[in-house]
């Protein structure tokens, strides 16, 4: 990353080399302790979110939380989903402009926060949206510290080169069929995805990736913003709407007031 006179602080050449193998990169220290603070603030006071949330059932039938939006504006969630940071860093690893999908918080609380079975991304957004190209990527800042104790993501490196899985139900998710899964893993590494808060992972929307049941007695917390190629954007009408993605610079975070 570079920070040179205020500029975009994107992936480097080698990280986005390393997304294109693996099928992902975890940028450390993506974003500030200041910045991560001031989410960690809105985002743990805001009632909103638990108010606008689905409750998403696992295989057990434990449950995580999600609250998703497509919609950006000027509150501080956007200047996250809406900064230069992100957004053209997802530009240089897919070539070409982006626009903002989805947002989503995903609350795993202590003790109870449902697992998320195998799946990919892409295995629903096909169907569901309409992409017809799988240049997608999604970007999950961690507001706190993602362990394997709290049910962090884990992934198969390198299987986004598989392309994309059928996808069943699976408790209230939609989960990779497991015949292709279990032969995945036979020929990929499961990496468990550590990180610390500002910590942020960039994800192939073909990565086969999966999280336990939060079994601890800390939260696990994430906010990730979803870009879609502009050659990839939806072919046919559908939930999702086509926007430019209006960009801001990347000390909006800081200079945001409610």
């Amino acid at each position: 990353m570079t920070n040179n006179n205020g500029s975009s602080r994107i992936l480097s050449d080698q990280q986005v080399q390393d997304f294109h193998r693996d099928g992902y990169v975890i940028a450390k220290g993506f974003y500030s302790p200041q910045e991560i603070a001031r989410l960690q603030e809105k985002a743990f006071n805001d009632a909103n979110l638990y108010t606008n949330a689905w409750d998403k059932k696992d295989a057990s039938g434990t449950v995580s939380k999600v609250s998703l939006w497509q919609d950006l504006g000027d509150d501080l969630y956007s200047m996250f989903s809406r900064g230069r940071r992100l957004a053209d860093s997802c530009e240089k690893i897919l070539g070409e402009p982006v626009f903002h999908t989805t947002t989503k918080i995903m609350m795993k609380e202590p003790f109870v926060g449902g697992a998320w079975e195998w799946h990919q991304d892409y295995g629903y957004w096909a169907n569901d949206n309409y992409h017809l190209y799988p240049k997608l990527v999604s970007c999950m800042i961690a507001i706190n510290k993602a362990t394997v104790e709290n049910g962090c993501l884990e992934v198969l490196k390198g299987s986004h080169h598989i392309g994309r899985i059928n996808h069943n139900a699976t408790g209230d998710q939609k989960g990779a069929d497991m015949v292709f899964v279990e032969e995945a893993l036979k020929h990929h590494e499961l990496v468990k995805v550590e990180l610390e808060p500002g910590d942020t992972l960039f994800f192939h929307c073909n990565l086969l990736h999966k999280s336990n049941q939060n079994k601890s007695s800390e939260p696990r917390w994430a906010m990730i913003p979803a870009y879609c190629a502009d050659c990839a954007k939806p072919f046919k009408e559908n939930s999702l709407i086509y926007r430019p993605l209006d960009k801001v610079e990347d000390d909006a975070i800081l200079a945001w007031q409610e």
